[in-house]
């Protein structure tokens, strides 16, 4: 991470110490235009990068490395889904990277953060004051403008309601509503928050279920110790979080197993990933779930603390999102 060494603000002091003429100057360029794509948004450093918050989540970050540029989206999901649009530039699950001298698109960074706003409305984690300003503010057609969608696609959203609903697809499954519409729409992306937003207005998709990952749902608290003894509490603590009886090996393949209590179903699951200090994947199937959930455990370090991210995907149904999201709820609150 830069230092800042004459008190500027934290994406001033990263550009400042760029040695590189032309990363600064399309670096600098890069942000300006996520300001205007994201007014109001919080330009800060994270994961050592310059990145902008919206509601307290990631939507774009970018840095330069010895010899190139990269763009971050803060999603595993984003860039894949954008494979069309990105053809010739070199990409990763989650970024994509580019020379110095050359710069991405105006237009293709749009879409690459209306690709990243959109994922998190249709996630259902956007903060609000009460549920049914959540549930709109989930909404894809909330977050994606009228102008922007027919600017792409040749619709507004009330004309492609109509002209699904001509087209029969309430009657369609999700795969066969995206190829219906890959007819007329080029890009995968628009092709997914077409359908996406279809399926939410005609009931058949709620706040919280995405395409890919299912049901999901996500928790943070910031809590007031440091990442290196949360982390600590989490390898040789594992009854306080997964549950009384539990014991676990913070290896990738090691097994796990939580006792039934009573009132309480049993839950087993794999360690799939570990990043001492940071970040744990694991599966989780409590007893009568006929597959397995993802969650993962992010530690994110404060000034005065550690964020600590809780999130799973691919949970059974809306019943067990919210019985996971007050679960996890009160998981940190008695963590410390």
């Amino acid at each position: 991470m830069a230092t800042n060494p004459r008190g500027l603000q934290p994406i001033d002091a990263y550009l400042a110490e760029l040695k590189d003429p032309a990363a600064k100057k399309t670096l600098g360029a890069l942000r300006m235009q996520l300001r205007k794509l994201l007014p109001g948004a919080v330009e800060t450093i994270s994961y050592q990068m310059p990145t902008f918050k919206v509601d307290g989540k990631a939507v774009a970050g970018f840095a330069f490395f010895k010899s190139h540029c990269g763009y971050y989206p803060f999603s595993g999901s984003v860039v894949p889904a954008l494979k069309a649009q990105l053809d010739g530039y070199a990409t990763s699950k989650s970024g994509v990277t580019f020379p110095p001298d050359k710069p991405l698109p105006a237009k293709l960074v749009k879409t690459l953060v209306q690709a990243r706003l959109a994922e998190i409305a249709a996630s259902g984690k956007t903060p609000s004051a009460t549920k049914k300003a959540a549930a709109k503010k989930a909404l894809i057609t909330e977050r994606v403008t009228d102008s922007a969608v027919k600017g792409e696609t040749g619709r507004d959203w009330k004309g492609w309601m109509r002209a699904l609903d001509a087209a029969g697809a309430g009657e369609l499954s999700h795969k066969q509503l995206v190829a219906h519409l890959a007819r007329e729409v080029e890009s995968t992306w628009w092709q997914q928050s077409i359908a996406v937003a279809y399926e939410q207005a005609r009931g058949k998709r709620v706040v919280g279920e995405t395409a890919a990952t299912g049901f999901q749902v996500g928790v943070v608290r910031t809590l007031p110790i440091s990442a290196h003894d949360m982390w600590e509490r989490i390898a040789t603590q594992a009854e306080r979080w997964l549950g009384a009886g539990a014991t676990l090996t913070l290896k990738p393949g090691a097994g796990y197993e939580v006792p039934k209590r009573r009132g309480v179903p049993g839950v087993r699951g794999e360690v799939r990933v570990v990043k001492p200090g940071q970040r744990i994947r694991m599966t989780w199937q409590p007893e009568g779930w006929k597959k397995p959930a993802t969650l993962q455990l992010t530690l994110v370090p404060k000034a005065r603390g550690v964020s600590f991210h809780v999130h799973m995907e691919k949970l059974p149904d809306a019943k067990a999102r919210e019985a996971m999201r007050k679960h996890w709820s009160r998981v940190l609150e008695d963590l410390v």
